[in-house]
């Protein structure tokens, strides 16, 4: 047997994407949409797909909560202060 000199580095098995600068192709191997890793493999997806801006995030939610609370609490206290003021 001879030395083995790795996958076959043919033209269908490469990536086929070009640089901006030098024009050349990827030599990385390609996946099975005919891209690599790096210029179209597979998604890594959300980092957190649950929170993706922050609008009902714990704290979020406790700080609605406390301004709901807050904006009741004055308008009866508003609402009070008038029925004894009249």
């Amino acid at each position: 047997m001879g030395k083995w000199r790795g996958l076959p580095r043919e033209q269908k098995y490469l990536c086929g994407a070009h640089a901006r600068t030098t024009g050349e192709p990827c030599k990385r191997f390609a996946r099975k949409n005919g891209r690599c890793k790096l210029h179209g493999g597979r998604s890594t997806g959300a980092k957190n797909p649950v929170i993706k801006h922050g609008r009902y995030t714990k704290e979020a939610n406790e700080l609605n909560k406390r301004y709901v609370e807050l904006i009741r609490d004055s308008s009866a206290l508003l609402d009070e202060m008038v029925s004894k003021s009249s």
